[in-house]
């Protein structure tokens, strides 16, 4: 390998272009909760509780499961009027959602965004399909108990869809950190090419050629005329 090419790659090696000088990770387009909470963190947060949720869900329903089939609970209960069908469409339900959890805390730590994708998908999905089907009850259901719960179908969609956008931010954020780091992989590399203040330094000193009068022959030397 050449002297040129080692002194390249020990440049390359040692020179890394830092991406903050051209891009702020924890810019206000970045943050929520009023730009005190930047969407990485708060997205952490948001699967962390469905995982908890969902988990003590399971737990619960699990729980109330095992007495209802032992004979424990009453003939009236809740427990007792679901079927084969709705319970197996419950296990499915409560086994996707800690599957989305984990995709989601996963593809956040090691920076995978397409991870992400799975939990915004199926949170749109229940999100329309459970306001579709509060709307569907108004042709069923009298007026007053549709009012009363009305605020909270209200309320709990609203929260859903804040958290679909804060992980549709966070899937950006990491979509323009990706972009952000090839190019300082770009200019890291094309740096050291375009870079001769210490290149001479790694070269031995060149002697100077001696001028051109001290070549010619002194026999052959003749003044200039006009």
């Amino acid at each position: 390998m050449s002297k040129s090419n080692q002194m390249f790659e020990r440049h390359q090696g040692h020179h890394v272009v830092d991406i903050d000088d051209f891009w702020n990770a924890n810019a206000d387009k970045y943050k929520c909760c009023c730009r005190k909470v930047h969407v990485v963190r708060a997205s952490l947060y948001i699967a962390y509780a469905q995982m908890l949720i969902t988990f003590v869900f399971a737990l619960f329903f699990g729980f109330r499961y095992i007495q209802a089939i032992t004979g424990r609970l009453a003939l009236d209960h809740w427990m007792n009027q679901f079927g084969e069908p709705l319970v197996f469409s419950l296990l499915f339900a409560i086994t996707l959602q800690m599957l989305v959890g984990l995709f989601l805390i996963h593809g956040i730590r090691t920076e995978r965004r397409t991870l992400l994708l799975p939990y915004i998908v199926l949170a749109l999905m229940s999100a329309v399909l459970g306001s579709f089907q509060y709307i569907n009850k108004i042709c069923f259901i009298s007026t007053i108990i549709i009012f009363s719960n009305f605020f909270a179908h209200l309320v709990g969609t609203m929260f859903q869809m804040w958290c679909v956008l804060t992980i549709w931010r966070c899937y950006s954020f990491l979509g323009d950190k990706k972009v952000v780091q090839h190019i300082g992989d770009q200019l890291s590399t094309t740096h050291v090419p375009f870079r001769y203040d210490n290149i001479q330094h790694e070269y031995n000193v060149m002697v100077q050629p001696p001028p051109y009068a001290d070549t010619v022959i002194s026999a052959d030397k003749q003044p200039l005329t006009t």
